[in-house]
């Protein structure tokens, strides 16, 4: 199942899941509607701590990706053409990324994200994927 990990010291984040999860992930960005809940993991190291959902919400903007108040969600939200980019980057690492590596999805470089939206590094679970 997918999972979110939150560095408390670098506001980074990290998305881990099989190929189908991320692939599935990024459907539910290009839709901009509801909610997706999360594995959660025990041992988050190097990270600090492992999120429970994510909310999709549209806006008029570019993308932003935050944890929201509660410290327990990750909230994905954007314009129509935004997100419809962020979900292209998510589903073609999904199809087509190296199982030892990741993407990194960060303003600046991706100039459909907002400057406040927080870094995300995603990577296939290798564990789940070799067994795909």
């Amino acid at each position: 199942m997918l999972n979110v990990l939150v560095s408390d010291a670098t506001g980074e984040l990290a998305l881990s899941g099989s190929r189908a999860e991320l692939y599935a992930f990024g459907r539910q960005v290009r839709g901009g509607l509801g909610e997706t809940g999360l594995s959660h993991v025990a041992d988050p190291a190097p990270y600090s701590r492992s999120l429970t959902r994510v909310v999709f919400r549209q806006a008029d903007a570019e993308a932003v990706i935050s944890v929201l108040a509660d410290g327990e969600t990750l909230e994905v939200r954007g314009g129509p053409e935004a997100l419809a980019y962020l979900a292209a980057n998510i589903e073609g690492f999904a199809q087509d990324g190296d199982p030892t590596g990741h993407l990194h999805l960060e303003y600046p470089g991706h100039d459909y994200l907002a400057e406040e939206s927080d870094p995300l590094v995603v990577a296939l679970d290798e564990a789940v994927s070799s067994s795909s």
